[in-house]
């Protein structure tokens, strides 16, 4: 169906070839998963294969008449419009005829749950709901060859049985899937295709993500309370998303807020750090000079700098809590601080952070999160796509701020990201706190 001939691809600036001269056969019916390691390539495979990137090199060949749809790793650029319905509508092939249409949209509403959904700007749900919208979308395509770019991403147990249950329904009537992945669902696949630095690596060892187990550490000692939230509620609108909610968040320990995608973890700790004024209740706040960070489910999204540098510098050098420093100092701690995070400083300081994988990108987020030292640290979902050494920077950089006195809050959808790095983990469900 799809056949890739020494295909490279090439990013202007970058030190290597993002794709070099990989060759790939997709063929009706399979299954094949891509991993590797944050920035090897695996998202630039999926677009080669859709046909939205120019090749430097080698060819692409079709078989056919072959429809291709692409999932791709943030939903956000996935979505255009300014309602789920409407988005569902624009999805649909337009030689489907009307009324088949229809009812093709509604099965999507029914399948993926979407019917609360409908009339929301998609750009205004959480996570794991635009993640549900985004693959109702590729699958409203019907296509040939299913590209899927990390499709579990944001998604709680019930969002991912849904994905998985309709991918291998597709898959089963012919449909051919590539999906990529940080390496916990390749057991789903028939054959697997590992990249490491933009080249396909023969007979890969594969690590499962979910296997990597870590021991829980030993509870720190709780300092003074940073953060107290009594009887606080809030809403969207008619939606109450939280009630009485009663919380302390002290220093010198981590917080874990588990729960399902759409329970309020994002608007919790919006409210923690000050960004949202609670309807009901009151949140106070003990803070020094260090102030709050706050990294959002997709925290390259606060990028817009020009160079991977500029993005750390630039809140160094406005920071009131920060010691005055020279232009020699600032670029040491810019680079010691990507060192931290687990990028090689010399490869990606000078580079543009738009042009680096997503994990890579959150890891950008994780050395300015380094850099600033906060007196509080709110972390949304942000072990999502990250490689097993991007999940041990992002403990090390929780570990470095707790143990230095600061707090931090870490909300997620799934217990196994919380474990290792949290002191206690508190679940969020129906508006409502409670210890598990």
């Amino acid at each position: 169906m799809l056949t890739l001939r020494d295909a490279t691809v090439h990013y202007d600036g970058a030190p290597r070839p993002a794709l070099n001269r990989v060759s790939l056969e997709i063929h009706k019916g399979s299954w094949t998963a891509l991993v590797g390691p944050n920035g090897s390539g695996k998202s630039t495979l999926l677009a080669a294969l859709a046909g939205l990137l120019p090749l430097g090199g080698g060819t692409i060949e079709r078989i056919g008449p072959v429809r291709v749809a692409l999932l791709q790793q943030d939903a956000d650029n996935q979505l255009v419009a300014t309602s789920v319905q409407h988005e569902l509508a624009l999805s649909v092939p337009i030689d489907v005829p009307a009324n088949d249409a229809q009812e093709r949209i509604a099965a999507a509403v029914d399948r993926f749950h979407l019917h609360e959904f409908l009339h929301r700007n998609p750009h205004q749900l959480s996570g794991g709901e635009k993640q549900r919208v985004a693959c109702a979308t590729v699958w409203l395509e019907e296509p040939d060859v299913l590209l899927l770019d990390e499709p579990l991403a944001f998604l709680d147990r019930d969002g991912r049985d849904v994905v998985v249950d309709l991918v291998r329904a597709a898959n089963s009537v012919g449909t051919a899937v590539v999906w990529a992945t940080p390496g916990d669902d390749v057991h789903l696949a028939r054959t697997v295709v590992s990249l490491d630095k933009g080249i396909i690596v023969p007979n890969p060892e594969i690590e499962l993500a979910s296997s990597i187990a870590e021991p829980r550490r030993s509870r720190r000692a709780r300092g003074d309370v940073i953060v107290k939230a009594r009887a606080t509620g809030f809403s969207y609108g008619e939606r109450t998303i939280l009630q009485s909610i009663d919380l302390e968040i002290a220093r010198g320990e981590c917080t874990g807020i588990l729960g399902p995608n759409g329970a309020g973890k994002t608007t919790l700790l919006l409210l923690l750090g000050g960004a949202l004024r609670p309807m009901s209740g009151t949140v106070t706040t003990h803070l020094r000079e260090q102030g709050v960070l706050y990294l959002p489910q997709s925290p390259e999204r606060m990028f817009f700098a020009e160079t991977v540098r500029e993005e750390i510098l630039f809140g160094l050098r406005r920071s009131r809590s920060q010691p005055k420093r020279d232009a020699a100092a600032l670029e040491a701690v810019a680079r010691a601080s990507l060192d931290a995070a687990g990028l090689e400083a010399a490869a990606v300081i000078d580079r543009s952070p738009f042009e680096l994988s997503v994990g890579e990108m959150r890891r950008v987020a994780f050395a300015i999160a380094q850099a600033l030292a906060p007196e509080l640290l709110l972390l949304d979902e942000t072990s999502t796509s990250l490689d097993d050494a991007g999940r041990h920077a992002l403990h090390r950089l929780v570990d470095a701020r707790v143990d230095a006195g600061a707090a931090g809050v870490v909300a997620s959808h799934d217990r196994a990201h919380l474990d290792p790095f949290c002191d206690r983990i508190l679940e969020l469900e129906a508006g409502r706190i409670a210890p598990v």
